[in-house]
């Protein structure tokens, strides 16, 4: 599994690295062309001895393409025995667990998409009560190892709106205190980071041809699908963001969807820029989020 390194999006967007071989962040202003070119499509992964491992997703020159995907875990099928989303919940268990919990969350491994029906058996509702984003169509999670949440939440703590700057760390809520939202979208951006900046970097050198921007696309659909849930909001800020994810989800569909990126290199990269920005963007927009008090 890759790890991620967290460091700050609004410098230097997030580069994925196997545990054999580091992928470097693109820098600013590139050496050299050779190096971008190195930097812009994630290479073969080797062993410590350095010897290539053939993954079975390499494309013709070698690219182990699979590196070039957001990290992601798996989790217990989303759907029941029957082939309904969600696992099933009455209004009245709700309301219950809704009484004793400020905030309600299920573990990933405990079906956090719920389908709450009513006495006369009918849904009212389907909601990801889990803290991460959930591709229903692969029941797969966007979820970071528990040992980078800390470093994750520092960052989306540090950037700051000028308005916030002298705000003491004391006056935010804890990634404890956090809604199952806003944790979605601290480790989202962190997880979509490496393909993003890649895809930056393949987008400068022209190389939009290469095979490696198809599966960048693919993890953008994804992203960008309806199939795709953010927990549902538990607070009123929390209304505000995932409105905003929503938005969020247009575009990142939207750069998935573009056909013929290379046919359209401009078109595609002033795309690009607004989806890099508007993602960036929702750092401050959380930090913002996790200063309000419930």
């Amino acid at each position: 599994m890759k790890k991620i390194g967290l460091l700050l999006l609004t410098v230097c967007m997030l580069a994925a690295c196997s545990t054999a071989k580091k992928t470097e962040p693109a820098a600013d202003k590139p050496d050299t062309d050779e190096t971008a070119k190195e930097q812009a499509v994630p290479v073969t992964a080797e062993t410590e001895e350095g010897e290539e491992e053939d993954s079975g997703t390499a494309d013709g020159d070698g690219t182990d393409l699979d590196l070039a995907r957001a990290q992601t875990v798996e989790i217990p099928s989303v759907f029941d025995e029957d082939g309904k989303l969600g696992a099933a919940m009455t209004e009245e268990e709700f309301e219950q667990i809704a009484k004793t919990q400020r905030t309600i969350r299920f573990a990933l491994d405990d079906h956090p998409i719920r389908r709450i029906s009513s006495d006369d058996n009918k849904i009212t509702d389907i909601t990801n009560f889990g803290d991460a984003l959930i591709d229903t169509e692969n029941s797969t999670a966007y979820q970071l190892p528990d040992e980078e949440i800390p470093a994750a939440y520092q960052l989306f703590l540090q950037n700051r709106a000028d308005e916030f700057a002298g705000t003491p760390d004391s006056e935010y809520r804890t990634w404890e205190e956090a809604t199952n939202l806003e944790r979605s979208v601290i480790q989202l951006v962190l997880l979509i980071a490496p393909p993003l900046n890649d895809l930056g970097t393949v987008i400068e050198y022209g190389k939009l041809g290469h095979p490696v921007t198809a599966v960048f696309q693919e993890e953008f659909t994804k992203v960008g699908s309806p199939m795709t849930l953010f927990p549902g909001p538990q607070t009123s800020t929390d209304i505000e963001l995932y409105d905003l994810m929503m938005q969020m989800q247009g575009m990142w569909g939207e750069l998935g969807a573009f056909e013929d990126p290379g046919a359209h290199p401009e078109e595609f990269g002033a795309l690009y820029g607004k989806v890099r920005a508007e993602t960036n963007n929702l750092v401050v927009r959380v930090n913002y989020t996790l200063t309000e008090k419930y």
